[in-house]
């Protein structure tokens, strides 16, 4: 009967996947915290009645997607982590290169999202949000004189605002998009052409001299203000990174 309706194959998950799955799911309910050590590879044979090798292939499986961290040896374990922004950034780099984006379109993406995410910094927390930027625009004046430095730095800021916004979905997709994006920032700081120091300084405090107008605004909980500030500075941002970049360049996150 089952033949007239479906001639497809059923996949049977293998034993590992189910194991890796129940503990997955206990992590993502909270019976497991982030720094919790799993249960020893012994105990969760006897739990799972399961092989030993079934117990690493289930590990590997969740060390992959970053829901855990192993350290080998005598005093080794498996301990409970989050995915952190390598993780997050990586996957999504994957997905994106594999659909051919190029990073003209991953910079109008976050064109479209960070300016009302600074709204949002603003309208929800003026006050601890600004803090956290305020120091880091700190941060990037005293790296100022170091080129990688300083260029991770302008990232980060970018990932901090999304951070600070108040929308945990916002801090993800920034993961994804500025992890991809500051991959081909550094690509770009090594590749161009060289200027003098008095042209290189000038470039960046007036980049820091935005980012602190952006703090002073959300501070004062203008959000509309905020957004208009940080919709132009993303436009004036982009011809020079696009510029360095080259926007129809694909997205390449493989070393």
């Amino acid at each position: 009967m089952f033949q007239d309706v479906y001639t497809g194959s059923i996949r049977v998950p293998k034993a590992a996947e189910l194991v890796a799955a129940r503990i997955r799911k206990a992590i993502v309910v909270g019976e497991l915290l982030t720094g919790d050590n799993i249960p020893s590879e012994a105990q969760l044979i006897t739990d799972f009645q399961v092989s030993r090798p079934t117990i690493r292939e289930a590990v590997r499986i969740l060390e992959s997607e970053g829901l855990i961290s192993v350290t080998r040896g005598a005093k080794g374990g498996a301990r409970v982590s989050r995915p952190d922004s390598t993780t997050v950034a990586r996957a999504a780099g994957l997905a994106l290169q594999t659909r051919g984006a190029t990073i003209g379109d991953i910079y109008e993406t976050r064109m479209i999202i960070e300016p009302p995410a600074a709204r949002l910094a603003a309208e929800r927390r003026p006050k601890d949000a600004a803090a956290v930027l305020r120091a880091h625009v700190q941060r990037e004046f005293d790296l100022r004189n170091d080129a990688t430095a300083v260029t991770q730095a302008i990232a980060d800021f970018h990932r901090l605002l999304m951070e600070q916004c108040g929308s945990i979905s916002l801090g993800i997709i920034a993961m994804a998009l500025t992890g991809v994006f500051e991959r081909h920032l550094h690509l770009a700081q090594r590749a161009r052409p060289p200027v003098t120091e008095e042209a290189r300084e000038k470039r960046l405090l007036f980049g820091f001299r935005s980012h602190g107008r952006l703090v002073d605004l959300i501070e004062k909980g203008d959000g509309p203000a905020a957004e208009a500030h940080w919709a132009q500075h993303m436009n004036e941002a982009g011809k020079v990174w696009l510029a360095d970049l080259a926007p129809t360049t694909t997205v390449d996150v493989l070393d």
